[in-house]
């Protein structure tokens, strides 16, 4: 066992307490053979800190945070290298559980989630598949965190629309994409035989999930720029969704030209691919760079062009899939799921009569519970047809949402199917008749 040479109610204690493990695994900071084979490759990496690192028990029932006295969480997190050596969120930091029952009666600032996790001691761990988690690396320093001041109000409403939705009688329909910094994410077995939660206005059972912080959000705090100042002039009076219209309003109605002379910023020749997004992140932020509130939310930017009668150009596609990967998935950590479980911002340029295309919407918008239900099957359905014939996988007009077809670099872009053939890489797309829909309706 550690020695606790840590104040126990001190956070800098605790947190230069944590700095030893730097650079080491758990099982070198200290001796974990005689438990070792009785962990194998599962456990709480987290627990086992506390556990044989800082030689405190944890209580896994408590609703305080991990330590009370000081007040600090302890989590730690996976990362993953990136070919360049700089290190990335290998998934969301999942904070605490939601209790569908307890949440509508609490507020903010007395809340259970701020309660817990006000403040957090983050170790960031090199995940390497097939390693003991005690045999995981621990690199980055870690870090006591707590939710920067431009983004307690992002935060608070992502909370508040989680919360109002269960009181709505909706925990059943729950989606990360509905909030932007603060997920609700899934946070159970899964499959047909996961125990369902009761909510307290619905007799439909809901799924576990648990607050969490995006996957974009850690990256954030992972690359140091928690404290980037913000573009969005977000307030506690002014939504993200009213400071993103007042960045584009003085821009609405008038064509491309018009707005590429206001900005200063043309099209470099008819194959210039990323003008339309360029040009949308010049009105965003006045940069040709991101812009920090989407970044940390993974909001996704899509501009879409349409004719005068609203119909896109072309259809959405997604990352492609790999059919020898597919059929091993379960859906809730597939690609495609996560994708629609995104939230995304649509800014629609439209043809007018004269054939210019002119700014017409601008919203955020993500994909509502029975759609994504209508995604979900048409996933399952590629899953089993891949098995059996990979060539074979649905249509456009076979659902009202989503299809499966090739998108690659050209038809020698090939991946090997369960048949023992190879053939063009193919991902799923939505249907242009559904993003027209959602055009015309949702936005």
């Amino acid at each position: 066992m550690a020695q606790t040479s840590y104040d126990i109610a001190s956070p800098q204690s605790l947190l230069d307490f944590a700095r030893g493990l730097s650079g080491k695994t758990l099982a070198e900071a200290v001796d974990m053979s005689k438990v070792a084979e009785n962990i194998c490759n599962k456990g709480d990496l987290g627990n086992m800190v506390e556990r044989y690192y800082y030689g405190y028990q944890p209580d896994n029932t408590s609703h305080l945070p991990d330590f009370p006295e000081a007040g600090v969480e302890l989590k730690t997190t996976g990362v993953l290298r990136r070919s360049d050596g700089s290190y990335k969120a290998k998934e969301r930091l999942v904070l605490t559980m939601i209790n569908y029952v307890n949440l509508v009666s609490e507020r903010w600032e007395t809340s259970s989630l701020m309660e817990k996790c006000s403040l957090m001691l983050l170790l960031f761990y090199l995940y390497e598949k097939g390693l003991a988690v005690f045999d995981r690396r621990f690199v980055l320093h870690p870090v006591l965190f707590e939710f920067p001041d431009e983004d307690v109000e992002i935060i608070k409403r992502d909370w508040e629309t989680i919360r109002q939705k269960i009181k709505d009688g909706k925990a059943h329909e729950l989606s990360e994409g509905d909030t932007y910094y603060l997920g609700a994410c899934r946070k159970g077995s899964g499959g047909e035989n996961e125990t369902l939660k009761q909510q307290p206005f619905s007799d439909v059972l809901a799924k576990s999930r648990a607050f969490s912080l995006k996957p974009s959000y850690v990256n954030r705090i992972i690359e140091g720029h928690t404290q980037e100042v913000g573009v969005l002039d977000i307030t506690a009076t002014v939504t993200i969704e009213d400071a993103t219209q007042n960045k584009f309003k003085p821009y609405l109605g008038k064509t491309v030209e018009e707005i590429s002379e206001l900005l200063g910023f043309h099209k470099q020749g008819k194959n210039d691919k990323g003008f339309y997004r360029s040009l949308t992140m010049r009105i965003l932020g006045d940069t040709k760079r991101t812009v920090p509130e989407l970044d940390k939310a993974g909001v996704e930017l899509k501009t879409i062009r349409v004719n005068k009668d609203w119909a896109p150009a072309e259809a959405m596609s997604f990352p492609t899939f790999k059919y020898l990967d597919i059929i091993e998935e379960d859906w809730e950590d597939s690609s495609f799921f996560g994708k629609i479980e995104q939230k995304f911002l649509f800014v629609i340029f439209r043809e007018d009569e004269n054939g210019e295309l002119r700014l017409e919407k601008v919203n955020y918008w993500n994909m509502p519970y029975a759609d994504r239900e209508e995604a979900h099957r048409v996933w399952e359905d590629t899953k089993r047809r891949v098995a059996v014939d990979a060539s074979d996988l649905p249509k456009s007009t076979e659902s009202s949402v989503a299809h499966v077809r090739p998108k690659a670099k050209n038809a020698k872009d090939t991946l090997p199917t369960p048949q023992g053939t190879n053939l063009i890489k193919k991902c799923f797309w939505l249907n242009k008749s559904y993003i027209a829909s959602v055009i015309r309706t949702s936005i």
